[in-house]
């Protein structure tokens, strides 16, 4: 009987070992990195120095990426005037800002934001999609957050940097 007694509680602190092994497998599984469901296309370009750089440099700094025709374009005009109405919090973000110009190269104006201007502007705007005029967020970790074709107010820039989609995976977690 005591034999039988041992086996039992043998077999059941061994159950017991497994479940909990297995619950901590699954738990680390949730607890890795989640994968970039939208990756953002690679874009290239020089930098001061002469070294060329890459989007996936960037990686814990959000992007800001403008298409547009030329500097004049009036969408690209009221783009601009939205970014500037919120470029301190978004610099505070360590916001990096790329503008891709399709038809006519020219010098970003009327703001204090830095931009970048992409060499190689045409590729660019195929790899996201892009006609006329075009905007995206591209979060710390490589996902386009937000992509459209229309001016976006600045306060939504920031909302979606601030909500990215590793925040909100973040947060789902908690």
């Amino acid at each position: 009987m005591r034999r039988l007694c041992t086996c039992f509680f043998a077999a059941v602190f061994c159950f017991l070992s497994i479940t909990v092994e297995a619950q901590s497998a699954r738990s680390k599984k949730v607890a890795s990195t989640p994968s970039v469901p939208r990756p953002a296309p690679e874009f290239l370009w020089s930098g001061v120095n002469g070294k060329v750089r890459r989007l996936s440099d960037l990686r814990g700094h959000p992007v800001i990426l403008i298409f547009a025709e030329n500097p004049s374009q009036k969408q690209f005009i009221k783009q601009i005037k939205e970014l500037n109405r919120r470029s301190k919090q978004l610099a505070s973000r360590n916001a990096l800002f790329f503008v891709a110009f399709t038809k006519e190269t020219g010098v970003v104006t009327r703001t204090d934001i830095p931009f970048v201007i992409l060499p190689d502007p045409g590729s660019v705007a195929d790899a996201y999609r892009v006609g006329d005029f075009g905007i995206a967020v591209i979060s710390t970790d490589g996902n386009v957050d937000y992509a459209t074709d229309r001016v976006v107010p600045g306060q939504k820039v920031l909302d979606v940097i601030l909500n990215s989609y590793a925040a909100q995976v973040q947060a789902r977690r908690i």
